[in-house]
């Protein structure tokens, strides 16, 4: 096997904030760990030698074809000249130890007494328990050292394609620094997932966030009347806790906020509480709601429009910003990522689809844009590109800001949704058993900056998009077939 690298085809273009490596490796590991730590489901496991593709029951065919793909990885990985090779499945456990150790391999073979400088191996998996059998059976040692050397390889596994996408751009693994090899040796659904993720992987386009001209004041768009103008649109129950502060979060630059009230109006006026213009009718939501919805963009008159919940924050930063993505030329919609505080605001909920449970909630106003579906409603007809800013995040308080009962209630108004459309999905249970991390760790990896946290509406009007402050993880998504 030829072991010389060969030139780098391009530089790699730095689409993410600088961050200390040993950032990502901490959150990488931790994150695998935590997720491989929780049983989803019935706790059933694959047999880690439930791989089809390897030869059976000859051993010595089993090896040589295992040796043969880890050859081929190494030598594409070489010829790249890219820093880093993603091994996208586990398998039983034997090829990522074989992609690990072909190098010295080569090297000692060669007569040489080191290998050269390699790239850096990183397995992907989106079957966590294909990787948790494998370690239980004894494989992957070298991935999982107590205390591992700046260059050694590392795990990552989650059921979210969206977890995987983020973190590894977190780690600066982007399809220009990146040799990606699937494992061959892979069940066919686990290999038609990875091949779907290995798409979304290539086809995302940094996306860079034009400066524009405002004033963190609710004089803003006077000054600049091509600006986009923006609404916030809620379906809010009166009952909500906290809702003085929901509304004290919308900084004064935004044109107005649009709210329909579920079967009866707030006992409070809620007009002094909104920083902007309050457009508001009051109607029952009847286990519909896409139509709650569609009644709230009817209150708009703006070009966008934004929507949250009530147990739901943008930072400071984040408000900030919106006018920044609404100035992306050819784009129709942004999805942003959703974090669910848990068990207090310093911990966050991860893995199968908790983090980053991304949403599409700031959209263009256009013909035929409108929601769809009467619970876990979607926004359809979306005009133009959409796109994903990955370092701004939506702040979910549901478990910090509302007790169980009132959760409880929440999640049976979703099963009364859903009864009356089944396609809508299965029963909303209360959990506590999913896994947490620290948001520090989120924080340290520069997937969210430090100073993010949801702050008060006064606050927000005083924080105004600065040029060149930070470089965003702003991703342009590839077009559905």
């Amino acid at each position: 096997m030829s072991i010389a690298p060969e030139t780098p085809r391009g530089a790699a273009r730095p689409d993410a904030p600088t961050v200390p490596p040993g950032a990502t490796d901490a959150l990488l590991a931790a994150y695998t760990s935590t997720v491989l730590g929780f049983r989803l489901g019935d706790g059933q496991e694959n047999p880690a030698d439930d791989v089809t593709g390897l030869p059976r029951p000859d051993a010595d065919a089993r090896r040589q074809a295992v040796r043969q793909a880890a050859d081929k990885a190494v030598r594409l990985a070489l010829r790249s000249g890219r820093p880093h090779l993603v091994l996208l499945g586990t398998g039983d456990g034997t090829l990522p130890e074989a992609v690990y150790a072909a190098p010295a391999a080569a090297a000692s073979a060669a007569g040489h007494s080191a290998p050269p400088a390699v790239p850096r191996l990183t397995l992907c998996d989106l079957a966590p328990e294909r990787m948790r059998a494998a370690l239980t059976c004894g494989h992957l040692k070298d991935f999982t050292a107590p205390a591992p050397l700046p260059n050694a390889p590392r795990l990552l596994a989650d059921t979210s394609p969206w977890a995987m996408l983020l973190l590894l751009r977190a780690t600066g693994i982007t399809p220009e620094t990146a040799t990606l090899f699937p494992n061959p040796f892979l069940p066919g659904a686990e290999a038609e997932a990875l091949h779907r993720w290995r798409r979304l992987f290539a086809g995302c386009v940094p996306v860079d966030l034009p400066d524009v001209p405002q004033r963190a004041d609710e004089s803003a768009h006077t000054d600049a009347p091509s600006l986009p103008g923006l609404g916030v649109g809620a379906i809010l129950h009166p009952a909500e806790p906290d809702l003085p502060a929901f509304f004290a979060q919308v900084p004064g630059w935004v044109r107005e906020m649009a709210v329909v009230w579920d079967g009866a109006p707030p006992a409070f006026d809620p007009v002094p509480l909104c920083p902007v213009p309050l457009r508001q009718t009051v109607r029952p939501l009847g286990g519909d709601f896409s139509a709650q919805r569609n009644a709230m963009l009817g209150l708009l008159s703006t070009e966008w429009c934004l929507y949250l919940d009530a147990d739901e924050r943008l930072a400071p930063r984040t408000w900030a910003l919106l006018p920044r993505l609404m100035a992306v030329p050819g784009t129709g919609a942004w999805l942003l990522p959703r974090a669910t505080a848990y068990p207090d605001p310093n911990h966050l909920r991860v893995g199968y689809g908790l983090w980053p449970d991304v949403q599409l909630r700031l959209f263009r106003r256009m013909p035929g844009v409108c929601f769809r579906g009467a619970v876990h409603e979607r926004v359809v007809g979306v005009h133009g590109h959409t796109c994903l800013l990955a370092d701004a995040w939506i702040d979910h308080l549901s478990w910090t800001a509302k007790d169980r009962g009132a959760l409880a209630e929440r999640l049976r108004v979703f099963n009364a949704a859903g009864t009356a459309q089944p396609s809508s999905g299965g029963l909303h249970r209360l959990s506590t058993e999913y896994p947490a991390l620290p948001r520090s760790l989120f924080v340290d990896a520069g997937l969210v900056p430090a100073d993010s946290e949801p702050a008060d509406g006064n606050d927000a009007d005083k924080l105004a998009p600065k040029a060149g402050a930070r470089r965003h993880l702003a991703l342009r998504l590839p077009l559905s077939p």
